[in-house]
């Protein structure tokens, strides 16, 4: 799944409702594309924390990938990634080649 350029109160909601759905549907694997994302609010990683429990009560695992700049600062800064596990593009490419992930 692809975020926005922006993931902040004014979209959080919508990128959250999409995701809940894409689970609805079934699928425990997510990596969320982060590569075009330049700007991170605390709605959206509050966003991102949901969805990432939300997979792990239905027994799936979500992941980031492909974030740097500001969205990189922040989502380490405030530990977030000792709650959403964070890719290298090169990890999430092999990953979807070996057929471990659900979309």
């Amino acid at each position: 799944m692809d975020t926005d350029r922006y993931l902040s109160s004014a979209n959080a909601p919508d990128f959250e409702e999409d995701l809940r759905l894409v689970i609805e549907s079934g699928a425990r694997e997510i990596i969320v594309n982060c590569a075009s994302l330049t700007y991170l609010t605390g709605a959206g990683l509050r966003t991102l924390m949901n969805l990432a429990r939300v997979m792990q009560t239905v027994g799936g695992n979500m992941s980031v990938q492909g974030l740097k700049g500001q969205p990189h600062e922040i989502f380490f800064a405030c530990g977030m990634e000792s709650v959403v596990p964070v890719m290298d593009q090169e990890e999430s490419m092999l990953s979807a080649l070996r057929g471990d992930q659900d979309f």
